[in-house]
């Protein structure tokens, strides 16, 4: 508790610093200060609602992150069935499930292609149960908690509100070839990943919906 206080003590501090100023000075000088002092009480009650914001988030994470460690990962056939043998005309090439079972983590990864090969989707799930993923889960939290945005030459990234809940989304374009990725939490439970060859962000958002993820429990 002690180290809460300890930022916003310094600022209340600074702040008083500040409006007292030294005692040298003369009443105008005083006067003219004035509207620093209450711009400085301001700035300092806007610093403590956001660290108060930001222990609030942090509770709400520790609170998930311990309820999702009590929980029991699912089968690797319940992740099977998420993960359908055709998407979006795409066939199933290849499915991997159970790889990270001996550290006591539920996941499954599959991959989707069409004929030619110029549309690609690869989508893994990870279940935040248990022990080893709920750590992992939380860090995810954590990192889908604030919304941010970079944008480079080729890619745009960025984490924000995306079909109701938080995700990060990155889009990838070089020369006339675009791969999208979403990556979120559902459930509060899955860390959930769809990446696609040759799909826009949207497109790769209306596929969230075609998987099974509806059957998982929560």
């Amino acid at each position: 508790m002690k180290k809460q206080l300890l930022i916003p003590t310094l600022l209340i501090g600074c702040s008083l610093f500040f409006a007292c100023g030294s005692s040298t000075k003369n009443t105008d000088e005083s006067e003219a200060e004035e509207p620093g002092v209450v711009e400085n009480i301001s700035n300092v009650g806007e610093a403590v609602k956001g660290l108060s914001g930001l222990e609030k988030a942090m509770k709400d994470v520790e609170a998930q992150t311990n309820a999702l460690k009590a929980k029991t990962p699912v089968s690797n056939d319940d992740l099977k069935n998420v993960l359908p043998e055709t998407l979006d005309g795409l066939k199933r090439m290849s499915i991997r499930v159970g790889e990270n079972s001996s550290l006591g983590i539920s996941s499954a990864n599959a991959t989707y292609e069409n004929e030619d090969g110029s549309k690609t989707l690869d989508i893994s799930i990870m279940d935040g149960a248990g022990e080893a993923a709920s750590a992992l889960t939380g860090l995810a939290f954590y990192g889908y908690n604030t919304d941010s945005e970079e944008i480079t030459e080729n890619t745009k990234e960025r984490t924000t509100d995306f079909k109701g809940q938080r995700a990060k989304l990155t889009e990838e374009k070089y020369d006339d070839e675009i791969t999208s990725k979403i990556e979120w939490i559902h459930k509060k439970r899955y860390l959930m990943s769809m990446e696609g060859k040759g799909y826009t962000i949207d497109q790769v958002g209306d596929l969230m919906d075609k998987i099974g993820t509806g059957n998982l429990p929560e």
